[in-house]
């Protein structure tokens, strides 16, 4: 108990307090607007003058194509463990680190190496007519996916983000209060 009564106790607890409640409010006030231009990447962005579809969904149907385009192939007996692998990786990217856009973006990029080895590998094979026209619907997708992702605002919202909170001391800050700034999808 002496401890407390000494005069470089009180300046150093005081101290103690003023930097943990500071990192406190730092962390609720601005990891909430951290997590608002997040959740663009999932509920889509207010961009040019309208809300667009979420980064989040294209990918979902890119991911939908490429499961087809992965039955086709095992139904031709070819191997599907590396394509099978980058869905599953994006799905539970997804899931687990949903925070981790740019993680996101890396197995978005796996997925699409995949796909394109696959659909290289089934143009070699003697498709029936109904797979034909479904490896042409499922391409189709994820060609049109991809050029929609180019277009999205999630990118801008956080180059918008950027250049408002993106210095000192903000990002000094953030990493001490632990949160997580938003990344780009790239």
């Amino acid at each position: 108990m002496k401890f407390f009564k000494k005069k470089g106790a009180a300046v150093f607890l005081t101290v103690m307090i003023v930097i943990i409640s500071t990192l406190l409010s730092f962390n609720i006030r601005f990891g909430n607007k951290c997590k608002d231009i997040i959740y663009g990447f999932y509920d889509g962005v207010y961009y040019n003058g309208e809300v667009q579809e979420s980064t989040a969904s294209h990918l979902k149907k890119i991911l939908s194509a490429a499961e087809g385009i992965s039955a086709i192939a095992a139904s031709y007996d070819i191997d599907v463990t590396h394509l099978d692998y980058a869905i599953d990786d994006l799905n539970l990217g997804f899931r687990y680190s949903s925070d981790q856009i740019s993680y996101l973006y890396y197995c978005y990029s796996e997925l699409m190496r995949e796909t394109k080895d696959m659909q290289n590998r089934l143009n070699d094979k003697e498709l029936g007519a109904e797979n034909k026209d479904a490896l042409v619907e499922y391409k189709s997708i994820i060609d049109n996916e991809a050029k929609s992702l180019e277009t999205t605002g999630y990118n801008e919202s956080v180059r918008e983000f950027n250049r408002e909170y993106a210095r000192f001391p903000v990002t000094f800050l953030a990493d001490f209060a632990n949160v997580r700034l938003p990344e780009y999808f790239m």
